[in-house]
């Protein structure tokens, strides 16, 4: 997976690229959401003749300066509006219905959280074009 990262904390930005380098995922990290903008942009070209999305998942800290995660949203979402969002923020699950978000693509996890938590919500999103939806008590490991 490809996955693109706005959070303008170097601490969570550290943390989420190594979570998921760990797992083999390829992790880009914007400090903001003009940077994200700009990167997400610039992917799009690179694969302008691809049917691909530009990245299988972009995460979006809701708080952040030039730009917030909202903003974000709504410009990437312009761009590709079936592209695979999750906020992160501490404000809980009402800011989806506050910001008119809707459909599958768009999820969100609150803060605080635990990795496993956050894989299964970004590796869950992924999945839902193959018709497989997000189970928040889905294993990610079997028991033998």
């Amino acid at each position: 997976m490809m996955i693109l990262v706005a959070e303008d904390s170097q601490a969570y930005a550290l943390l989420y690229q190594k979570i998921f380098e760990s797992r083999g995922h390829t992790v880009v990290i914007t400090n903001d959401g003009l940077e994200c903008l700009t990167a997400y942009a610039n992917e799009a070209k690179a694969r302008k003749n691809n049917t691909t999305h530009p990245y299988d998942a972009v995460i979006l800290d809701y708080e952040m300066p030039k730009k917030n995660g909202f903003e974000t949203a709504r410009e990437i979402l312009n761009i590709t509006p079936s592209q695979k969002i999750l906020f992160i923020t501490a404000f809980g699950d009402e800011i989806l219905t506050k910001m008119d978000f809707k459909g599958s693509n768009v999820g969100l996890i609150q803060k605080p959280f635990n990795s496993i938590d956050l894989i299964n919500k970004v590796e869950g999103l992924t999945q839902l074009d193959g018709g497989i939806k997000y189970q928040p008590s889905a294993k990610l490991f079997s028991d033998s």
